[in-house]
């Protein structure tokens, strides 16, 4: 059943991605052949060609999402004995942005995005193999304007963050291989960030397209990851303090709905 679903979503994500690219290319020729024409049919013609266009680029953009996801759950869920690990595991680090400079796909920061936001899901599971938690920490590396980023914050100096999910995803992958830590050190970092940033009251993008998060949502957030680090850590009554900043956040229902998983293992952990 994996292995089906991520050859299907494939599939699609190939052909999107061909007629994606089939009508960028139209849509150029066709600037070309227009401007001949009387002003409002050229717009007429343009604007049409311009909808499709978005269309396309929407759909490919949404297969590309949906292969993400049935490849990284493929990935972490087949046993390491099977036979087709390895390809899924080479498929999957041919993924990351660094691999696609030159292919017809998205630019490297919306790439690392569209990956880090395949894997949350998986992470927040908590259900993952060691070894495989660690690839995914090593393909989800923040890069260095995240680096940057910190500094700044930790010389006091605030600037606007970018890619919160991927730093987040990170942190988790590297708590699931075991690296506590390491999860510890970049929980710090983005509760450093968010705390400060969170008094602001601004809204932002984080991890999932469309989806506003505030500061707060994200600080509620972050809270409850380094809850979930020192329950790992057995740091009972740290885990106890940091989850229960967390819980006095609000946050938006279908928020907390996706957050279940990390309660509930919090929970568990402390009261083992």
């Amino acid at each position: 059943k994996l292995l089906h679903d991520l050859n299907t979503a494939r599939e699609l994500k190939e052909k999107s991605q061909e007629n994606f690219a089939s009508i960028t290319r139209k849509r150029s020729e066709l600037h070309q052949q227009v401007k001949g024409l009387p002003e409002e049919q050229n717009k007429r013609i343009l604007h049409k060609s311009g909808e499709k266009w978005l269309s396309a680029r929407q759909q490919s953009n949404d297969c590309m999402v949906e292969y993400l996801s049935k490849l990284t759950s493929a990935y972490l869920n087949l046993p390491e004995s099977h036979s087709l690990n390895t390809t899924v595991k080479e498929e999957l680090a041919a993924q990351h942005p660094d691999q696609n400079k030159n292919k017809f796909t998205q630019s490297y920061y919306n790439q690392l995005t569209l990956l880090s936001n395949a894997c949350h899901p998986e992470l927040i599971k908590g259900k993952i193999n060691p070894k495989k938690a660690y690839f995914l920490a090593k393909l989800l590396k923040p890069p260095s304007s995240i680096k940057f980023e910190d500094r700044m914050h930790f010389i006091g100096i605030t600037v606007e963050p970018q890619q919160w999910h991927v730093q987040a995803a990170y942190t988790l992958a590297q708590l699931r291989a075991g690296n506590i830590s390491i999860a510890r050190k970049e929980n710090k970092k983005l509760l450093r960030k968010a705390e400060r940033l969170s008094k602001k009251g601004i809204e932002l993008n984080y991890r999932k397209e469309g989806n506003i998060r505030t500061y707060k949502s994200l600080q509620r957030e972050f809270l409850l990851h380094r809850a979930l680090i020192e329950s790992h850590a057995k740091e009972k009554e740290d885990a106890k303090k940091y989850l229960s900043e967390a819980l006095e956040i609000e946050e938006q229902e279908q928020i907390k709905k996706e957050q279940k998983f990390l309660q509930s293992e919090i929970d568990l952990l402390i009261n083992s």
